[in-house]
């Protein structure tokens, strides 16, 4: 551009002569061309406006593509990476997946063999449990006829303390009663809960004989006394004897006969009560066979020949109860 306006300018000095048209002509072209030189002035310094705008706008777009091709290659390394494991987790779920359907099958298998055994336990349990509801019901019926039974026993045992208080009583009665013959061949005991009236028959009989002294049917007078008082009582009358053969008479021919006649005889003294009932009574003979002591002395002989009366509660009640226990 300068050198065009130098060019003018030589121009002009060498055309000095030029008229002033000319003149006027090359000023106006030198005005138009000093606007002209002005305008593409003012361009030219937008073009480098712009010019420096989008050097620095590439530069940033050139840091922007370096930045972007650093993160591609960082992407494309995690690409890699990601495929690696994509790969290696693929492998690992078709290992799993094969695993998962050996398991299942193994699984199966085995859940089908414990629902059998849960199947068995189940009905092992039902047939336990019917097991157990029988022996339940075993035990409460046992339980039941227990405590049926321990009434029993406790009925039982109140009647037998009962009897054993009526038996001793009785025979504070009967030693009451016979006060006056003790010490003359009479004694009253108890014995397995049974009251034992002991008579001598030097107190009862003559020798041999079966027909009562009066001082013995006194006191069976006094002893049928006591019987009419306790009607529930049992009676047994035993008689017995030494062992010296007896010489019979008559129908009475030996020691059985003759026990057994004294027997009845105070049977017969006691029944002439009419509070004592034949029922209630039992004779019986014992002969020589039930001695107390031996045989060997006359003061050991004249203790076993002797009457005893047995006196008993009855004891039906007692043994319906003890045949309910059994």
């Amino acid at each position: 551009m300068q050198r065009i306006i130098a060019l003018f300018a030589l121009a002009i000095l060498s055309t000095a002569c030029v008229s002033s048209r000319v003149h006027k002509e090359l000023q106006n072209d030198f005005n138009a061309l000093e606007q002209q030189f002005d305008s593409l002035t003012l361009k030219h310094n937008a073009l480098e406006a712009d010019f420096r705008e989008l050097t620095g706008k590439l530069n940033s777009l050139e840091d922007d593509h370096d930045q972007l091709k650093k993160d591609s290659a960082e992407m494309r390394h995690k690409l890699n990476d990601l495929d690696r494991e994509f790969t290696e987790l693929s492998r690992s779920y078709d290992f799993l997946l094969e695993n998962n359907k050996s398991l299942l099958e193994r699984s199966t298998a085995e859940n089908r063999s414990l629902l059998n055994k849960l199947q068995r336990a189940q009905d092992e349990l039902a047939t336990r449990e019917d097991s157990l509801k029988l022996e339940r019901n075993r035990i409460e019926t046992m339980q039941q006829n227990l405590q049926q039974r321990e009434s029993q026993i406790n009925e039982l045992e109140r009647r037998l303390s009962q009897k054993d208080s009526l038996m001793s009583a009785v025979r504070d009665r009967i030693s009451e009663a016979l006060l006056n013959f003790e010490g003359k061949g009479l004694s009253v005991d108890m014995r397995d809960g049974n009251v034992y009236v002991t008579l001598e028959n030097a107190l009862l009989f003559k020798s041999a004989s079966w027909d009562l002294d009066t001082d013995g049917e006194q006191a069976l007078k006094s002893l049928a006394e006591v019987l009419e008082e306790n009607p529930d009582l049992e009676v047994m009358v035993e008689g017995h004897t030494d062992s010296d053969a007896y010489r019979g008479r008559g129908q009475v021919k030996d020691n059985w006969d003759l026990s057994v006649m004294r027997a009845t005889s105070i049977i017969r003294e006691l029944t002439k009560n009419e509070g004592v009932d034949p029922s209630r009574l039992t004779a019986a003979g014992r002969s020589e066979y039930r001695p107390i002591t031996d045989n060997d002395t006359p003061e050991n002989k004249a203790i076993n020949r002797r009457t005893e009366i047995i006196i008993t509660p009855r004891l039906a009640e007692l043994n319906r109860l003890m045949e309910d226990l059994k």
